[in-house]
């Protein structure tokens, strides 16, 4: 044996199943260590236990174990008698233990090996510290190669594997609920158990948008492990009612007190996930100041002044929007837009931190259009009112292209002018800074008017026509009458027709225009119907001349008798309210009654037209004293005395029946003609009444 030992490195042949090989192939010839005890006789793995026996010599070799399996012991002191060695990691059970030397090899002892209570390391014995359902986790410690089992409370781990006795891995179990959980850990050796493990992933938070805000305003955050995370926007934290999360989404609105930073998501009171980019709250704008300028055109740069113009994402006018230049968070440069609507309107600016409006209104000036001016014909410093559209800022008028002074104004709307002393006719001009706008028509200025014909005398209600020249729109003043003529259809500058007031008393009467300057007219005598007529004689007969006196009957143009049924009677002006007529020869009892051209009227006194009788006719032709004779004829209502035997007899009595006669023979009559007299004369019939006895 002790040829074959020195042949090799001993030392290195006592490990394992090689030292025993060595010790089987050769014969011990001196002296071989003794092994005769072990105390104790089981103990676990790790602790010392102590070997009895004689020559261990120097360097001995200790293993636990059978052949192939033997496992090298750790000797941590030795004598020739007494070895301390540790008991090596081996299978746990019932083994033996042996000693070699470079004299050989001893005789085995048994000896039980007891797995050892595991222990956790004290610094990192889990890693993660957290960690998510279905996640593996590595516990560190000691003696953990004989784990039987793994459960979070009384949920078994889903699987483990153990890569050495100091080091295990674990995967939860998917259905492990979130939260604390006492985590127990069964080996061979004991079990481990009141360590408390956080089974809940770290919130991720892998993007939120948008990425500028205001207050108020919702974010949505994605992410993982989310769920019943507390949220905090750079320590302000949202109202929880209104946050609504999901494990892997999140809805916040801003909280009031938020301000630029970054997001973070907190579970379970430690667990934090942080997002990688800051979330921009936005200020809310304000506009501070008036624009300048406050009014402008198309195209003309309107400066705003305020706070938090940075985050400005649209600019309008009114409805209409505008593109603006961010130039300072103070400063926006607006360029006005066009807009189909001239006036007041409200510069409003938009951003993520909100709106804001000016609290001037801003005048957008369009050109002037559709110009109308009333009225249109005016004499000079006379006022003229121009409307239309768009009428904001005029800066200039003329009138036939001379330029006038505005006189009152509604801004947009209309203005006013005089015309000048000057003033031509022609259309109106009015511009502004966007434009010029002509009227269509032309404003006629009106000259001084000239009358070249009139009517001196003319009917009072009567339409009386007036010639000359600017007579348009002309009004008439007569002398008494309370208001102006009216217009009684033409109305031109050559000739105007009116209605001479009823009220018109005779004088002058003022024609006046826009002009300045008035015409005055000689004397005018308004016309009215004769009135006030006496006349002399009362009666006559026809063919006598009797003399009309009254008021306007120099006008008469037109006399009748019989209440106006005669002839037009023959008539002569005398002048002073005279005429001299003669009576025609179909006159009839009755009224005078006279025309003039303001109309028809007669005498209230009857004139009595005195005739003879005529075709008389009698019946019967005889009779005695007091027979009733019946005479027909003409004029017999004029009879006054009726006289039978050719006119010799007392006057008989006698009445009228309708247009017939019947007188009573009287006592003293004797056969003759029978006479009737009127008025005019007497007249005797050709028949002869025969008085009988």
């Amino acid at each position: 044996m002790r040829d074959c030992v020195q042949k090799g490195n001993w030392w290195k042949l006592a490990i394992g199943v090689v030292l025993i090989g060595m010790a089987l192939g050769c014969k011990v010839e001196q002296f071989p260590p003794e092994l005769w005890s072990v105390s104790p006789n089981k103990f676990d793995i790790g602790r010392p236990v102590e070997l009895k026996g004689a020559q261990f010599g120097n360097n001995p070799v200790v293993t636990f174990g059978q052949a192939e399996t033997a496992i090298q012991a750790t000797v941590q002191s030795s004598s020739d008698a007494s070895l301390i060695v540790l008991v090596p990691r081996i299978a746990t059970g019932p083994t033996q233990i042996q000693v070699a030397n470079s004299q050989g090899l001893s005789s085995p002892v048994s000896f039980t090996v007891i797995q050892p209570q595991p222990t956790l390391s004290a610094d990192n014995a889990i890693l993660p510290t957290n960690a998510a359902a279905g996640a593996t986790i590595r516990i560190s410690g000691n003696n953990l190669d004989r784990l039987q089992s793994v459960r979070f409370d009384t949920t078994q781990a889903s699987s483990f594997t153990v890569v050495s006795p100091s080091e295990v891995l674990v995967t939860i179990s998917p259905q492990q609920p979130r939260g604390f959980a006492k985590l127990t850990l069964v080996t061979e050796g004991g079990i481990i158990s009141g360590f408390t493990y956080l089974v809940a992933g770290t919130p991720e938070i892998t993007g939120f948008s948008p990425k500028r805000v205001r207050v108020g305003q919702e974010i949505t955050i994605q992410g993982r492990y989310l769920a019943d995370g507390q949220v905090r926007i750079n320590r302000a934290t949202p109202d929880p009612t209104t946050t609504r999360i999901t494990d892997t989404e999140i809805k916040v609105i801003v909280p009031a007190d938020a301000t630029t930073g970054r997001l973070s998501v907190t579970v379970f009171d430690r667990l934090t996930g942080l997002s990688a980019d800051s979330l921009y709250i936005a200020g809310a704008p304000a506009i501070t100041g008036n624009p300048s300028p406050m009014e402008g055109i198309t195209g003309d740069k309107v400066m705003l002044t305020g706070l938090n113009f940075r985050d400005i994402t649209s600019v309008s006018f009114g409805t209409t929007a505008a593109q603006f230049r961010i130039v300072s968070d103070t400063q926006l440069e607006v360029t006005v837009p066009a807009r189909s609507q001239s006036g007041d309107v409200t510069i409003s600016i938009s951003g993520v931190g909100g709106s804001a409006s000016a609290t001037q209104p801003f005048v957008y000036i369009l050109p002037p259009a559709n110009l109308v001016f009333t009225p249109l014909r005016r004499g000079v410093n006379k006022l003229v009112s121009v409307t239309g559209q768009n009428l904001y800022r005029i800066q200039q008028v003329t009138l036939n292209g001379k330029q006038v002074t505005i006189n009152a104004r509604t801004e947009g709307t209309d203005f006013q002018f005089f015309v000048p002393t000057d003033g031509t006719t022609g259309p109106i001009t009015a511009t502004n800074r966007a434009g010029t706008a002509t009227s269509v028509r032309s404003l006629t200025v009106v000259q001084a008017p000239v009358v070249t014909d009139y009517p001196r005398r003319w009917p009072a209600g009567g339409r009386m026509i007036i010639k000359g020249n600017w007579l348009r729109d002309a009004v008439v003043q007569f002398t008494g009458a309370v208001y102006p003529a009216t217009n009684d259809g033409r109305n031109d500058d050559t000739e105007i027709w009116i209605r001479v007031p009823d009220d018109a008393q005779p004088g002058q009467f003022r024609l006046t225009t826009d002009s300045p300057i008035a015409f005055t007219s000689d004397q005018f005598t308004p016309v009215r119907p004769v009135s006030g007529v006496v006349f002399t004689p009362t009666k006559g007969r026809v063919g006598d001349e009797i003399t009309v006196t009254g008021q306007f009957l120099e006008d008469v143009t037109d006399i009748r008798f019989g209440g106006g049924a005669s002839l037009p009677a023959t008539f002569q002006r005398l002048g002073n309210g005279q005429v001299k007529v003669i009576v025609p020869t179909n006159a009839v009892d009755g009224t005078i009654c006279f025309t003039n051209p303001a109309g028809f009227a007669c005498t209230t006194t009857l004139f009595d037209v005195q005739r003879v009788v005529a075709g008389v006719s009698f019946t019967p032709k005889t009779g005695k004293v007091g027979t009733e004779v019946t005479f027909t004829g003409q004029n017999l209502s004029d009879v006054i005395e009726v006289r039978f035997g050719g006119g010799t007899s007392a006057a008989a009595q006698f009445r009228l029946v309708g247009t017939t006669l019947i007188a009573t023979v009287p006592a003293n009559a004797i056969s003759g003609t029978v006479c009737l007299t009127t008025d005019s004369g007497t007249v005797c019939t050709t028949d002869a009444f025969v008085v009988t006895k």
